[in-house]
């Protein structure tokens, strides 16, 4: 019997699909079977995610956070930031937008002034 590459090649596909799971069983299969990254601490991979915020508890949890960043880049505790303050503090957005932010030409910007930017930038959440 002679063996051309057609007939080798004829049930590959076949072969193929019988020794991989194919279609609906290959999805269920990869359902079942998480991916999980290596560098990630198991710890880390079991932790519960946190409940969404919605609404005025939304716009207070990013009040929240955008205070403590802004509290956090004022060294000396005054109540505003300069521009050092803002890049030595690493609050970036305000350091970029430094200019744009002090519309009084101060020299500092207070928490409001923050917060008056972004709403003028399109900031729904403050």
């Amino acid at each position: 019997m002679t063996m051309t590459i057609r007939s080798l090649t004829r049930g590959w596909p076949l072969a193929l699909c019988m020794a991989m799971p194919c279609g609906a069983a290959a999805a269920d299969a990869a359902a079942q079977v998480p991916m999980r990254d290596p560098w990630v601490p198991p710890a880390a991979r079991q932790a519960a995610s946190a409940a969404s915020t919605h609404g005025a508890a939304l716009n207070s949890q990013v009040e929240r956070k955008l205070r403590s960043s802004f509290d956090a880049a004022d060294a000396d505790h005054d109540g505003s930031l300069t521009l050092a303050e803002a890049r030595a503090g690493g609050f970036g957005m305000v350091a970029e937008h430094f200019e744009r932010i002090d519309t009084r030409r101060s020299g500092r910007v207070s928490f409001e002034d923050v917060k008056r930017y972004l709403r003028g930038r399109g900031a729904t959440t403050l």
